[in-house]
């Protein structure tokens, strides 16, 4: 089991989260005067229901006090608290919950733009399922910081602070009761919640992040699996251990917080209890009415509406830290590239390299001072080995990674630079690891071009071989595309990756290994088309294949 989190520690992964936007602010504002009225409305309703059949009680020990008895306005503050009770809840349930939603929404997009500064060797280094479980779940997980901490303590430190003036005003002696219970609220209960689930919380929250992944690797490696039991049996022991220590976690911590819920109903049930005893002991000093002194009483019991739900999110405040500080982690990541925030304005599609040194480690070299001179509206076919250089190269001229020597000039401005949006702008690009969004067909070309027209989309879907009506796809560009592209072949998510490309109308076209799995009649007529296309524009088009050269102005090997 990990070491418990500190309250420092704590505190400092909450921190940035205690803001929120303007609009989720109000939303969660809004939420919070209504706990405040809900709590009014279900202590006013206890205390005044007890006093009232009290009292009802009293007058009707004679005739002439049941007749000076005053029915009406208790009967009615008993229904307004009732209503007010009611509405009040219903509103807090909406306000809070539409807050809370509003503002997970918004730290999901504010993550996912700090995802989208890093390179793609940076997310290639995490597990897929940890970056979904920090993006869903743990996110998710901070919905317990508002509207189950803050403002129901906020709520309950108002009106127990309330409940203390009233004890302050008819029974003095006794106001140090409900000052317990405001302690109990506002410092016990953290607290002792904190020191209960500052060791399991965390746990959990870690466990629940390791079984995703264990899940997603089954799930994502199944038929290499099945093809291999004893790697199989392996790693289905591996997912059952770890779902059977986050179960016993939670059960744990489910046990903490009935003995923690138990404790508090057993104080205020004791304070109760005190309070009765103290009342009855002086009944002939007038300073306390019968009434009153059930009512006094009933409050203290009531005050266990505040305490209870705050038991178990206090419970749960270590873990709610700990995606805290998951999320934090995530996004202060700095990114390994850094693009200008205003860069040069290339002129044209050539791409010029210079002494061009690179390698991933120490240990694999790829460029060696290389060199490459591309002229605007050049056709080029690259080819080499396998391993030689060619998909790094498409990395190196996209920024998805930077030369540790020599330089990449685009349209005779020096890559590094070109701020993001004009390099993304000037130059396009479809690797051979294609990929599509569960999506229509149209939403998943608009990817590439949001305002293209449905002739536009149809006409490049033409281009590449996709056409709906040729492939019998009778919903036309409002085809559904599972996801990852699963209702398509791998030479269909090939082709739509390429019709992307082609969208943006970029100066310059990279295209890697776009025909592979093609046969070679298929990939002639796509080369064809393509080239044709693009006549004008600059294409490096990425191949092991050299018998295409034909179709291209120059063909350039990269040498093993």
């Amino acid at each position: 089991m990990s070491r418990p989190m500190t309250l420092k520690a704590g505190w400092k992964a909450l921190a940035p989260f205690f803001r929120t936007s303007a609009q989720a602010g109000r939303w969660l504002a809004l939420g919070g005067f209504l706990a405040v009225l809900t709590l009014v409305g279900s202590l006013g309703l206890l205390g005044l229901s007890g006093a009232f059949l009290t009292g009802a009680a009293i007058a009707g020990l004679a005739p002439a006090t049941a007749a000076a008895f005053n029915f009406f306005m208790p009967g009615a503050g008993v229904r307004f608290f009732a209503v007010l009770r009611t509405v009040s809840r219903w509103g807090d349930r909406v306000t809070t919950h539409e807050g809370v939603f509003r503002w997970l929404a918004g730290l999901r997009v504010w993550l996912y733009g700090r995802l989208s500064r890093l390179s793609p060797n940076q997310l290639a280094g995490r597990h897929s399922g940890d970056l979904l479980n920090r993006l869903m779940r743990d996110i998710d997980a901070l919905d317990n910081l508002h509207p189950r901490v803050l403002l129901p303590l906020a709520a309950a430190a108002v009106v127990l602070s309330a409940l203390v003036l009233v004890f302050v005003m008819v029974a003095p002696g006794l106001a140090w009761l409900p000052l317990l219970v405001l302690a109990g609220a506002v410092v016990i209960l953290p607290l002792a919640g904190w020191w209960l689930g500052s060791r399991l919380l965390p746990s959990l929250i870690h466990q629940r992040a390791a079984l995703r992944a264990n899940l997603l690797d089954d799930i994502e490696g199944l038929e290499d699996w099945s093809l291999h039991a004893p790697a199989w049996a392996q790693q289905r022991a591996l997912t059952l251990a770890t779902s059977d220590a986050w179960l016993r976690t939670q059960r744990h911590s489910a046990r903490r917080a009935a003995a923690l819920r138990a404790a508090v109903t057993l104080g205020i049930g004791l304070l109760a209890w005190v309070a009765l005893g103290l009342l009855a002991s002086e009944p002939t000093t007038g300073r306390v009415s019968g009434p009153w002194i059930t009512a006094l009483v009933l409050l203290l019991l009531g005050c266990a509406e505040a305490l209870l739900p705050l038991a178990g999110a206090c419970l749960d405040l270590p873990g709610t830290a700990a995606a805290a500080q998951r999320v934090q982690q995530l996004a202060e990541q700095p990114p390994a590239l850094r693009f200008a925030d205003q860069g040069p304005q290339p002129v044209d599609g050539s791409i010029r390299i210079q002494n061009l040194r690179f390698e991933w480690d120490r240990h694999t070299p790829v460029f060696k001072d290389w060199q490459l001179d591309i002229r605007h509206g050049e056709h080029v076919l690259l080819t080499g080995e396998s391993g030689g250089g060619k998909s790094t190269l498409i990395q190196l001229l996209t920024r998805f990674a930077d030369p540790q020597h020599g330089s990449i000039q685009v349209g005779g401005a020096e890559l590094q630079s070109l701020d993001e949006v004009t390099l993304r702008r000037h130059l396009t690009c479809a690797t051979q690891f294609t990929w599509a969004k569960t999506a229509t067909l149209a939403d998943n070309l608009r990817l590439a071009r949001p305002d293209a027209t449905d002739a536009e989309l149809l006409s490049v879907l033409a281009l590449v071989g996709l056409d709906p009506a040729e492939m019998g796809w009778q919903d036309g560009l409002s085809t559904w595309v599972e996801e990852g592209g699963a209702s398509l072949s791998g030479g269909q998510r090939r082709r739509l990756s390429i019709a992307r490309a082609l969208l943006t109308e970029a100066p310059i076209t990279l295209l890697d290994e776009p025909s592979e799995g093609l046969d070679l009649a298929s990939e002639r007529e796509l080369v064809q088309r393509v080239t044709a296309h693009l006549h004008g524009r600059t294409l490096l088009w990425v191949s092991h294949r050299e018998d295409l050269n034909h179709t291209f102005d120059r063909m350039i090997r990269i040498p093993a």
